[in-house]
Protein backbone atom coordinates (compact mmCIF):
# COMPACT_ATOMS: atom_id res chain seq x y z
CA UNK A 1 0.00 0.00 0.00
CA UNK A 2 3.20 2.54 0.68
CA UNK A 3 4.63 2.12 -2.46
CA UNK A 4 1.52 2.25 -4.64
CA UNK A 5 1.00 5.73 -2.53
CA UNK A 6 4.96 6.60 -3.08
CA UNK A 7 4.37 5.90 -6.94
CA UNK A 8 1.18 7.98 -7.40
CA UNK A 9 3.50 10.99 -5.22
CA UNK A 10 6.05 10.54 -7.30
CA UNK A 11 4.20 10.03 -10.64
CA UNK A 12 1.86 13.78 -9.68
CA UNK A 13 5.81 15.05 -9.84
CA UNK A 14 6.45 14.38 -12.29
CA UNK A 15 4.18 15.50 -14.09
CA UNK A 16 3.61 18.64 -12.53
CA UNK A 17 7.34 19.05 -13.48
CA UNK A 18 6.81 18.00 -17.29
CA UNK A 19 3.87 20.79 -17.13
CA UNK A 20 6.01 23.47 -15.36
CA UNK A 21 6.61 26.40 -17.73
CA UNK A 22 9.87 28.80 -18.01
CA UNK A 23 9.86 32.31 -16.52
CA UNK A 24 9.71 34.94 -19.16
CA UNK A 25 13.31 35.92 -18.48
CA UNK A 26 14.52 32.57 -19.34
CA UNK A 27 11.93 31.93 -22.40
CA UNK A 28 12.29 35.45 -24.32
CA UNK A 29 15.60 36.27 -23.10
CA UNK A 30 17.01 37.83 -26.48
CA UNK A 31 14.02 39.80 -26.48
CA UNK A 32 15.05 41.67 -22.91
CA UNK A 33 18.38 41.55 -24.53
CA UNK A 34 17.55 43.91 -27.25
CA UNK A 35 14.17 45.27 -26.65
CA UNK A 36 12.45 45.96 -29.96
CA UNK A 37 10.54 48.54 -30.26
CA UNK A 38 8.65 48.17 -33.44
CA UNK A 39 7.84 44.96 -35.10
CA UNK A 40 6.75 44.73 -38.36
CA UNK A 41 4.21 41.85 -39.40
CA UNK A 42 4.92 40.33 -42.75
CA UNK A 43 2.57 38.87 -45.08
CA UNK A 44 1.25 35.81 -43.77
CA UNK A 45 2.25 32.58 -45.03
CA UNK A 46 -1.04 30.42 -45.32
CA UNK A 47 0.04 26.53 -46.32
CA UNK A 48 -3.58 25.60 -45.69
CA UNK A 49 -5.00 23.13 -48.33
CA UNK A 50 -8.34 24.58 -50.52
CA UNK A 51 -10.84 21.77 -52.11
CA UNK A 52 -10.75 21.08 -55.58
CA UNK A 53 -13.90 23.17 -57.22
CA UNK A 54 -16.31 20.87 -57.34
CA UNK A 55 -19.72 22.09 -55.41
CA UNK A 56 -21.01 24.95 -53.91
CA UNK A 57 -19.89 23.33 -50.46
CA UNK A 58 -16.26 23.27 -51.87
CA UNK A 59 -16.23 27.20 -53.21
CA UNK A 60 -18.13 28.18 -49.43
CA UNK A 61 -14.71 25.56 -47.17
CA UNK A 62 -12.21 27.57 -49.18
CA UNK A 63 -13.61 31.33 -49.09
CA UNK A 64 -14.31 30.28 -45.47
CA UNK A 65 -10.52 29.67 -44.68
CA UNK A 66 -9.19 32.48 -46.41
CA UNK A 67 -11.57 34.56 -44.47
CA UNK A 68 -9.81 33.24 -41.48
CA UNK A 69 -6.46 33.49 -42.67
CA UNK A 70 -6.57 36.84 -43.50
CA UNK A 71 -8.77 37.36 -39.83
CA UNK A 72 -5.39 35.79 -38.11
CA UNK A 73 -3.31 38.28 -39.99
CA UNK A 74 -5.18 41.37 -39.31
CA UNK A 75 -5.84 40.81 -35.47
CA UNK A 76 -1.98 40.15 -34.94
CA UNK A 77 -1.22 43.70 -34.49
CA UNK A 78 -3.98 44.23 -31.90
CA UNK A 79 -2.08 42.43 -28.89
CA UNK A 80 1.44 43.89 -29.91
CA UNK A 81 0.01 46.91 -29.48
CA UNK A 82 -1.40 47.05 -25.94
CA UNK A 83 1.71 45.19 -25.06
CA UNK A 84 3.54 48.31 -26.03
CA UNK A 85 4.56 47.92 -29.54
CA UNK A 86 4.61 49.87 -32.20
CA UNK A 87 3.25 48.25 -35.13
CA UNK A 88 3.12 49.87 -38.67
CA UNK A 89 -0.64 50.01 -39.93
CA UNK A 90 -2.11 47.90 -43.10
CA UNK A 91 -1.65 50.39 -45.20
CA UNK A 92 2.02 50.73 -44.16
CA UNK A 93 2.66 47.26 -43.98
CA UNK A 94 1.35 46.42 -47.90
CA UNK A 95 3.56 49.45 -48.99
CA UNK A 96 6.45 47.57 -47.80
CA UNK A 97 5.18 43.99 -48.53
CA UNK A 98 4.86 45.53 -51.79
CA UNK A 99 8.61 47.40 -52.42
CA UNK A 100 10.35 43.64 -50.70
CA UNK A 101 12.20 41.68 -53.96
CA UNK A 102 13.19 39.04 -51.29
CA UNK A 103 11.06 36.22 -51.08
CA UNK A 104 9.54 35.15 -47.59
CA UNK A 105 12.16 32.14 -47.62
CA UNK A 106 15.04 35.13 -48.01
CA UNK A 107 13.89 37.19 -45.19
CA UNK A 108 13.75 34.57 -42.97
CA UNK A 109 17.41 33.32 -43.37
CA UNK A 110 19.19 36.47 -45.22
CA UNK A 111 20.38 39.26 -43.59
CA UNK A 112 17.92 41.93 -42.95
CA UNK A 113 19.77 44.96 -41.15
CA UNK A 114 18.23 46.95 -43.59
CA UNK A 115 14.79 47.27 -42.29
CA UNK A 116 16.30 48.70 -39.39
CA UNK A 117 18.72 51.11 -40.72
CA UNK A 118 15.55 52.13 -43.87
CA UNK A 119 12.59 51.42 -41.71
CA UNK A 120 13.48 51.88 -38.23
CA UNK A 121 12.11 48.46 -37.56
CA UNK A 122 13.07 46.49 -34.97
CA UNK A 123 11.96 42.70 -35.66
CA UNK A 124 9.81 40.94 -38.10
CA UNK A 125 6.86 39.09 -37.24
CA UNK A 126 6.51 35.29 -39.22
CA UNK A 127 3.15 33.74 -39.11
CA UNK A 128 2.68 30.31 -40.74
CA UNK A 129 -1.03 29.40 -41.19
CA UNK A 130 -0.01 25.40 -41.15
CA UNK A 131 -3.55 23.89 -41.39
CA UNK A 132 -6.91 23.24 -40.59
CA UNK A 133 -8.74 20.12 -39.71
CA UNK A 134 -12.26 19.43 -38.34
CA UNK A 135 -14.96 17.41 -36.42
CA UNK A 136 -18.77 17.78 -36.19
CA UNK A 137 -18.54 20.12 -33.35
CA UNK A 138 -14.79 21.52 -33.26
CA UNK A 139 -12.44 23.31 -35.08
CA UNK A 140 -8.54 22.99 -35.38
CA UNK A 141 -5.99 25.74 -36.89
CA UNK A 142 -1.80 24.73 -36.51
CA UNK A 143 0.31 28.10 -36.58
CA UNK A 144 3.74 28.95 -35.69
CA UNK A 145 5.18 32.33 -35.29
CA UNK A 146 8.17 33.47 -35.46
CA UNK A 147 9.56 37.42 -34.88
CA UNK A 148 13.23 37.56 -35.96
CA UNK A 149 15.47 40.30 -35.12
CA UNK A 150 16.54 43.18 -37.69
CA UNK A 151 19.51 43.85 -35.22
CA UNK A 152 21.14 40.59 -34.59
CA UNK A 153 19.29 38.59 -37.47
CA UNK A 154 18.32 35.95 -34.98
CA UNK A 155 15.21 34.43 -33.91
CA UNK A 156 13.71 35.87 -30.89
CA UNK A 157 10.67 33.76 -30.58
CA UNK A 158 9.20 30.29 -32.08
CA UNK A 159 6.13 29.43 -30.92
CA UNK A 160 3.91 26.60 -32.65
CA UNK A 161 0.28 25.94 -31.66
CA UNK A 162 -2.36 23.66 -32.31
CA UNK A 163 -5.75 25.27 -31.10
CA UNK A 164 -9.23 23.92 -31.27
CA UNK A 165 -12.47 25.82 -30.51
CA UNK A 166 -15.18 23.06 -29.59
CA UNK A 167 -18.62 23.73 -29.60
CA UNK A 168 -21.76 22.78 -27.63
CA UNK A 169 -24.09 20.40 -29.14
CA UNK A 170 -27.94 19.93 -28.84
CA UNK A 171 -29.68 16.64 -28.18
CA UNK A 172 -29.18 15.25 -31.69
CA UNK A 173 -25.75 16.02 -31.51
CA UNK A 174 -25.38 19.31 -33.47
CA UNK A 175 -23.08 21.87 -33.18
CA UNK A 176 -24.78 25.13 -31.33
CA UNK A 177 -22.77 28.79 -31.81
CA UNK A 178 -22.26 30.70 -28.99
CA UNK A 179 -24.16 34.20 -28.79
CA UNK A 180 -21.13 35.68 -29.78
CA UNK A 181 -19.98 33.68 -32.63
CA UNK A 182 -23.60 35.06 -34.04
CA UNK A 183 -22.97 38.04 -32.84
CA UNK A 184 -20.13 38.19 -35.16
CA UNK A 185 -21.30 36.29 -37.81
CA UNK A 186 -24.36 39.35 -38.00
CA UNK A 187 -21.38 41.90 -37.95
CA UNK A 188 -19.39 41.18 -40.28
CA UNK A 189 -21.77 39.31 -42.71
CA UNK A 190 -20.27 35.79 -42.94
CA UNK A 191 -21.96 32.96 -42.13
CA UNK A 192 -21.31 31.11 -38.87
CA UNK A 193 -18.73 28.31 -39.60
CA UNK A 194 -16.69 31.46 -41.05
CA UNK A 195 -16.85 33.47 -37.90
CA UNK A 196 -16.11 30.06 -35.79
CA UNK A 197 -13.15 30.14 -37.38
CA UNK A 198 -12.03 33.98 -37.54
CA UNK A 199 -13.10 34.24 -33.66
CA UNK A 200 -10.55 30.93 -33.13
CA UNK A 201 -7.90 32.87 -34.71
CA UNK A 202 -7.75 36.37 -33.28
CA UNK A 203 -8.25 34.16 -29.56
CA UNK A 204 -5.04 32.57 -30.44
CA UNK A 205 -3.04 36.29 -31.40
CA UNK A 206 -4.33 37.26 -28.57
CA UNK A 207 -3.47 34.09 -26.25
CA UNK A 208 0.31 33.58 -28.02
CA UNK A 209 1.17 37.73 -28.98
CA UNK A 210 0.48 39.11 -25.22
CA UNK A 211 2.87 36.38 -23.74
CA UNK A 212 5.44 38.62 -24.75
CA UNK A 213 7.91 41.03 -22.80
CA UNK A 214 5.62 44.24 -22.33
CA UNK A 215 7.34 46.79 -25.30
CA UNK A 216 8.84 50.10 -24.33
CA UNK A 217 5.58 51.94 -24.70
CA UNK A 218 4.42 50.47 -21.81
CA UNK A 219 5.12 50.36 -18.04
CA UNK A 220 6.66 47.26 -17.05
CA UNK A 221 6.55 45.73 -13.91
CA UNK A 222 9.65 43.89 -12.17
CA UNK A 223 8.24 41.21 -11.46
CA UNK A 224 6.92 40.69 -14.92
CA UNK A 225 10.54 38.58 -16.22
CA UNK A 226 9.93 36.11 -12.80
CA UNK A 227 6.60 34.89 -13.90
CA UNK A 228 5.78 31.70 -16.29
CA UNK A 229 5.81 32.09 -19.85
CA UNK A 230 4.42 29.70 -22.75
CA UNK A 231 6.37 26.86 -23.88
CA UNK A 232 7.46 26.85 -27.43
CA UNK A 233 4.96 24.15 -28.56
CA UNK A 234 1.79 23.68 -26.80
CA UNK A 235 -2.12 23.11 -27.35
CA UNK A 236 -4.62 25.49 -26.96
CA UNK A 237 -8.41 24.76 -26.29
CA UNK A 238 -11.13 26.95 -25.96
CA UNK A 239 -13.71 25.04 -24.43
CA UNK A 240 -17.35 24.76 -24.91
CA UNK A 241 -18.23 27.96 -22.34
CA UNK A 242 -15.62 30.25 -24.43
CA UNK A 243 -12.82 29.98 -21.95
CA UNK A 244 -9.57 29.15 -22.65
CA UNK A 245 -6.90 26.73 -21.53
CA UNK A 246 -3.63 25.44 -22.34
CA UNK A 247 -2.85 21.83 -22.48
CA UNK A 248 0.52 20.07 -23.42
CA UNK A 249 -1.30 16.92 -24.51
CA UNK A 250 -4.31 16.88 -27.01
CA UNK A 251 -5.97 14.32 -25.34
CA UNK A 252 -6.29 15.89 -21.46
Amino acid sequence: MKSRVLFTIMTAGILLLSCKSETKLTQYSAIYQEQPATIYIAPLNDFAMRHIMREMDDSLYNNSVSTAAMQLYLTAAAPLTVNGYYVPGPLVSAQIAASETRTGKQLRSDNINDYYTDLGIDAILFIDLVGWTQTTNAWTVEVEYILRSTHSNSELMNVHVNATKHLITDYKGNPQPLPEDIDFAEKFGCDLETAQRCRLVETLNNFVLKDLPTGKRARQHKTERYISSHPEFFYLRIKKDGSVEMLNNPEL
